[in-house]
């Protein structure tokens, strides 16, 4: 992130704490003062008395340690277990109606809810033992579809790893805001992303805007996907998720043989590409979420 972003991120926080909206317009100190100007106001109030603000710092990395340690002792946490942390994103700010819903799911006993900002919740599960990655997969789509059902809204869900100790949950957060983003721009009819399973799309969201457009002008024709209809778009995609096996992809998209192949000769034309190539159908996959990448950050 930019240091105007991280700006902007954190008083949206400070928004949500304290239901005031501050606007940075003629600041007399430079940004990275700003920032840790703005961290400290934040800390203030995440330290505060409550338990679920202690729990909203920590997870924030706002806490130092010597905050942790104390906010451990004052609220008689047990600070080594196994804790899952997960981040639920709805599409719409969260109705006190929906609030209620998810108070009344989850356990008092092993569940934390905190609402991060009005579009965020993070849960915190404290389980009775190691779990595998499909456990706690299944366990997040049985969560989904209750949720979705009982609230009548959308949700996505990212995660990472479980944590032992409550001194873990600040990095494991951060992963797992990452991996929601990140899923939610390249696999967004997914609802479940896991950090570690984000692929190519965790590499092209680290990429300069600058490195991404040069890389399209130089391997594909500086096109974007707003150049490309939708049909060309629909037989790229299906050609590549059918492991770029003609008879295949003919069969996915209901069309003869040469009927495909004239398209694949005039998607060459257009991209300078011939994605029956392994090297040409990995240049275009990266170009296409280039693309989409770009199209993210200019909204």
């Amino acid at each position: 992130m930019t240091s105007a972003e991280n700006i902007e991120e954190l008083l949206d926080q400070i928004q949500n704490q304290t239901g005031i909206r501050f606007s940075i317009t003629d600041s007399q100190i430079d940004d990275e003062e700003l920032l840790i100007t703005l961290k400290n106001m934040l800390r203030a109030g995440h330290s505060s008395t409550s338990k679920e603000g202690f729990l909203r710092g920590l997870l924030l990395g706002l806490l130092s340690d010597q905050e942790i340690a104390e906010g451990i002792h004052r609220f008689h946490l047990e600070k080594n277990g196994y804790f899952f942390p997960v981040l639920m994103e709805t599409r719409q700010p969260i109705s006190s109606m929906e609030q209620s819903i998810f108070a009344q799911f989850f356990s008092s006993g092993a569940d934390t809810l905190i609402q991060t900002d009005e579009c965020h919740i993070a849960l915190i599960r404290q389980l009775p033992q190691e779990s595998s990655q499909e456990t706690l997969r299944q366990m997040l789509f049985d969560m989904q579809g209750t949720l979705e059902a009982e609230a009548m809204i959308s949700l996505h869900f990212a995660y990472d790893r479980i944590a032992t100790s409550l001194d873990q949950l600040p990095g494991i957060f951060l992963n797992i805001s990452s991996a929601m983003e990140i899923g939610n721009i390249f696999s967004d009819t997914e609802h479940i992303h896991w950090a570690q399973d984000l692929g190519l799309g965790k590499l092209v969201y680290q990429l300069p805007v600058e490195t991404c457009e040069e890389y399209l002008h130089d391997h594909f024709h500086g096109l974007h996907l707003t150049d490309i209809d939708d049909e060309t778009l629909h037989t790229i995609h299906t050609f590549l998720d059918s492991g770029l096996s003609i008879a295949e992809c003919a069969r996915n998209l209901y069309l003869h043989r040469n009927t495909l192949i004239y398209r694949l000769d005039k998607i060459e034309q257009l991209t300078g590409l011939d994605i029956r190539k392994f090297d040409d159908a990995v240049i275009c996959k990266m170009a296409l979420m280039i693309s989409t990448y770009l199209i993210h950050k200019s909204d």
